[in-house]
């Protein structure tokens, strides 16, 4: 039987192929038309919730800037606490709006100015990191009233505050050096070395050296306000250096004095209270009375006699206390802390009186001399007995 050519089976390729060709090109023409379609504007997203500020408010609007949360037992609760104790106290006159986790950023920036634009008329920008930003929208906003914590430069509508918390410092290395009396080796967990943590730091070892001249302070520091890992290491590496008492000063100082009750030695910290978190191994500590300086200054802005500068104050003032004491402090001890207290809240004893040597042996503050608030606020330096503090 004869063979006959395929001709229906190649017809039926070429139209498979002439198919495929058609969607393959349809294909091609929609990406091009929908690449080439105009972009379509970005919707917009929801805008940032309002802060609350009333405008038409009689009360003075007041606006807090947190570093933080408020739930740190730490550095940011004792500012939130003396912020709902002065609203307490002023509740007729003021309202208070607080922002809480704001990095030391640009980001800050931009929060101090919705305050602004919301209607906040004083704001409080409470991290050490905020005071470039405040400066920036101080000078835009002549208007509002800034006050910076802990800073050192101030403007027309700018001013600064801190407690002067070197007083109790001092008083906790006295209470240290006389639980501690067997071990002269003492240790020093912080987040940054700024003059903040260093008169902190100094009086703390001017303090425990008032009852043991060869006592020493190793330091540490984590580069950072909140870091409960680098924390915890910091405390374990001193405590295999064999220090018997370290001061924890971060943020919140939870992971450093639980670190150190797993390692069997003592405890300090500041900014509140935490005995529970080292039942046996908490000496005391350092904590700040917020709440009457935010009531001072707010009432100045309220009254209208606020003028910028530094305003600051101690045990006198109830600007800072010393914590409640571990189970550890004699009552010996303690009451040479309270004479100690009653003795620098009466003027009758000065921290940084002379004299002073740093940690090279240099005489920086000759006996009978005292350091100026203005050194003070300053402290680029360690004392005698400090070491770990970065060169400058």
């Amino acid at each position: 039987m004869a063979q006959t050519a395929p001709t229906s089976g190649r017809s039926g390729s070429r139209i498979l192929t002439n198919i495929l060709t058609i969607i393959v090109v349809a294909a091609i023409v929609g990406v091009l038309v929908w690449t080439l379609k105009p972009t379509p504007e970005p919707v917009t997203g929801p805008s940032d919730p309002s802060f609350g500020f009333d405008k038409t408010s009689d009360k003075l609007q007041v606006g807090f800037v947190l570093v933080g949360p408020t739930s740190d037992w730490g550095f940011n609760y004792q500012h939130n606490q003396g912020r709902l104790a002065m609203e307490a106290r002023l509740r007729d006159k003021v309202h208070t709006v607080v922002a809480e986790n704001i990095p030391e950023t640009a980001e800050v920036e931009r929060v101090m100015q919705r305050m602004v634009d919301e209607g906040a008329e004083l704001i409080y920008a409470t991290s050490y990191g905020y005071l470039d930003s405040a400066l920036r929208v101080a000078e835009k906003n002549p208007n509002v009233t800034f006050m910076h914590c802990l800073g050192g430069k101030q403007a027309a509508n700018l001013g600064t505050y801190s407690s002067n918390m070197w007083e109790v410092a001092y008083v906790s290395g006295v209470v240290a050096a006389m639980t501690s009396k067997d071990n002269p080796k003492f240790g020093f967990v912080a987040g940054h070395p700024v003059p903040p943590i260093l008169w902190i730091l100094n009086a703390f070892t001017l303090g425990a050296q008032s009852i043991n001249a060869d006592i020493s302070v190793d330091t540490i520091f984590t580069n950072s306000w909140y870091n409960p890992a680098a924390e915890t290491e910091a405390v374990n590496s001193l405590a295999n250096q064999g220090v018997g008492c370290v001061y924890i000063l971060v943020d919140s100082g939870i992971a450093g004095v639980q670190a150190a009750e797993r390692a069997g030695i003592y405890s300090l910290s500041q900014n509140a209270d935490l005995s529970s978190f080292a039942p046996k191994g908490w000496i005391t500590g350092s904590v700040w009375g917020w709440a009457n300086l935010y009531e001072d200054v707010t009432r100045s802005v309220i009254d209208k006699t606020w003028k910028s500068g530094h305003i600051g104050g101690g045990l006198k003032e109830g600007y800072t206390e010393l914590a409640p004491f571990g189970p550890a402090v004699s009552g010996d001890t303690q009451e040479r802390a309270r004479e100690l207290i009653a003795k620098i809240s009466a003027g009758e004893l000065n921290v940084f009186a002379g004299p002073i040597y740093d940690a090279d042996g240099k005489e920086r503050v000759a006996a009978g001399e005292t350091m100026s608030l203005t050194e003070i606020l300053s402290f680029d330096w360690g004392v005698k007995g400090v070491s770990g503090i970065p060169s400058q």
